[in-house]
């Protein structure tokens, strides 16, 4: 009976820590809501964990937080992912989560005025360094490149389609966290939330992803080289040069580069040998984006205004052209109604001065690349409502090309 009662209590009390919660189920992530008061750095001692780790893990752009922000505080080391662009587009979706539960106000972009749906998006990406305009929901389906594999930082879109399965409507956006949830602030909410695809409010729609962190997509860090970038990505030197429309060995930190074969525009695709120079400006201008706009500059350390965009990127790929502004380059170029890939796109009246004021670059497919104060080298759409009033003609390239 003894031995009995002995066997007994060895089985329960064996028994008692096969029911115990596991210690990773223990020791589960935390939130912090941040006060007033709060600093990054008083969160990370608090936690005792790295600044580093705490903005890695909420995908912070800086050390500025805004209250009622909601820090996720990892119980292990932050891991980055394999490929930068994926870990930018993690950065994307850590950062937006941090705002759920932040007021919903219409035509506001920022926290401590709200958010509407398109103002999220845009707060949120241009925070993470990606240079764009501020668009409509509709700006940003238009602009974003199309994906079949969706991975977290992507945005998702619920759309209405017609019979033919063409999209006829773009009812709503957000970002995308993975696993069927989505942060947003449009249909049906009063603050920032997170959702699934599933939720009665967005079944009916169909969905369409899309990306401004595309799958082989590099930006040049501080310290690395075209060579270095060519070891990474096991591609030689000169596919980079030709992919890129690099004139030199030479790239800058902040440049993107494309390092797999197949184009991120497919609009740019080579369908006409005789006008390789054209698509290697395009290729070249693109790497661009981001660097900062500077009155008055032409070269990408310094910053650069529009004009001196224009000069660079000529200059740099071979052309005898003289440092003017964009009226001057109007003069210089016949006015056309077709234009091309690589022909100047010209604007009046912007920023408040008469005449012909602004230039870019034309991509093709509704798009053009230039320079502005506010988010520096990026892509715009000419159908934009600010641009499309703005415009004025497009110049035909081929006088500085021959």
């Amino acid at each position: 009976m003894g031995k009995r009662l002995i066997m007994l209590s060895i089985l329960l009390w064996i028994g008692s820590f096969t029911f115990l919660p596991s210690v990773e189920a223990a020791a589960a992530n935390k939130i912090h809501t941040v006060s007033s008061k709060d600093t990054i750095q008083s969160i990370a001692a608090k936690y005792k964990i790295p600044v580093q780790q705490l903005m890695k893990a909420n995908g912070l752009p800086n050390t500025k937080l805004y209250t009622g922000q909601k820090l996720q505080i990892l119980n292990k080391p932050y891991t980055s992912s394999q490929y930068q662009w994926q870990e930018r587009g993690k950065q994307i979706a850590n950062y937006a989560k941090t705002f759920v539960g932040f007021k919903k106000t219409i035509g506001e972009e920022s926290p401590n005025k709200g958010f509407d749906s398109s103002g999220l998006l845009y707060w949120v990406l241009s925070q993470e360094r990606l240079p764009i305009d501020r668009l409509t929901i509709d700006g940003f389906y238009n602009l974003g490149m199309d994906t079949n594999a969706p991975k977290p930082g992507d945005l998702m879109f619920f759309v209405e389609k017609d019979k033919s399965g063409k999209v006829k409507e773009i009812v709503t956006g957000g970002i995308y966290l993975g696993n069927n949830q989505f942060v947003h602030s449009g249909i049906g909410a009063s603050t920032v939330q997170i959702k699934t695809r599933n939720d009665k409010s967005f079944a009916q729609y169909s969905v369409v992803y899309k990306t401004y962190t595309p799958k082989g997509e590099h930006v040049v860090q501080k310290g690395e080289t075209l060579q270095s970038v060519s070891a990474k990505y096991r591609i030689s030197m000169a596919a980079l040069k030709k992919q890129n429309g690099l004139p030199s060995n030479s790239v800058l930190p902040g440049q993107y580069l494309q390092v797999y074969s197949n184009p991120l525009f497919p609009f740019y695709l080579n369908a006409d040998p005789s006008y390789d120079k054209a698509y290697n400006i395009i290729k070249y201008a693109y790497t661009l984006r981001g660097f900062s706009y500077v009155w008055g500059e032409e070269n990408p350390t310094e910053g650069m205004d529009c004009s001196g965009f224009i000069y660079w990127v000529m200059k740099q790929q071979g052309f005898s052209v003289k440092r003017d502004t964009a009226a001057g380059y109007s003069e210089l170029l016949s006015e056309i109604k077709e234009p091309k890939v690589g022909d100047l796109v010209f604007f009046t009246e912007t920023g408040g001065r008469a005449g012909i004021t602004h230039v870019g670059i034309y991509m093709g497919n509704d798009r053009f690349i230039h320079t502005t104060t506010k988010a520096g080298v990026h892509i715009s759409l000419l159908s934009s409502k600010y641009f499309a009033e703005k415009f004025h003609s497009y110049g035909d390239a081929k006088a500085l090309f021959y």
